[in-house]
């Protein structure tokens, strides 16, 4: 979990992940458990009631992410799980391959993936990993549970629409509500995306702004 590490996207494309970042299943059998192995090694050595809370959020978020995720079809999600600051961070990313149909079936499957266009801050055109590609950033006011009477935090989206071949596209979604970490997260949000690669080129991890667990 600790160490940087290279990771399997959809269609034969890889990501360098950061050290400080965790894989977790997708699958209902194996996600409860991975998140108590996970938060207990997290928490080694603290003192029960001194961040309980903290605990009980993380557990929640990370089991929210994860149903969410497996209702869109993802298996995996890669979530930042070392603090930064000593502060828990909410920050994760999510890798599916879009089958490109018509015109309406993208735009479905993009929102039902994605989430609503609003708030968006910035659209660009550009080239990763050889192949064209969008970026959209965008920060909203969204529900912080699944619950009616969740409180609306701020959230910010970096999402990326990579056109790996006539059929498909992979999208890379990337979703913090650490608002006040939410400028130097997106520098590393772009940084992973950054090493999007096929084969085995030897990419390294070279963060725009740092390593998630070299903060001080």
């Amino acid at each position: 979990m600790n160490g940087i590490r290279t990771v399997r996207a959809p269609g034969g494309w890889k990501l360098v992940i950061p050290a400080g970042w965790a894989t977790l299943s997708t699958d209902p059998n194996v996600r409860n458990d991975q998140i108590k192995r996970l938060l207990d090694r997290q928490f080694e050595g603290t003192a029960r009631d001194e961040l309980i809370q903290v605990r009980v959020e993380a557990d929640r978020r990370l089991k929210q992410d994860l149903a969410r995720a497996a209702e869109n079809g993802v298996t995996q999600m890669h979530a930042l799980v070392d603090p930064i600051v000593k502060l828990p961070i909410s920050a994760t990313l999510l890798v599916a391959q879009l089958y490109v149909g018509s015109d309406r079936e993208v735009v479905d499957g993009l929102a039902k993936l994605l989430g609503k266009a609003e708030g968006v801050l910035e659209v660009e055109n550009l080239t990763l990993g050889g192949v064209p590609a969008t970026r959209r950033r965008r920060r909203a006011l969204e529900p912080s549970g699944e619950e009616p009477d969740a409180p609306e935090i701020w959230h910010t989206h970096v999402d990326y629409m990579i056109q790996i071949s006539m059929d498909d596209l992979l999208v890379l979604s990337f979703v913090t509500s650490t608002d006040a970490l939410s400028d130097q997260l997106t520098f590393v949000f772009d940084s992973i995306a950054a090493t999007l690669h096929q084969g085995d080129s030897g990419l390294e991890w070279e963060p725009t702004f740092y390593a998630p667990n070299e903060a001080e």
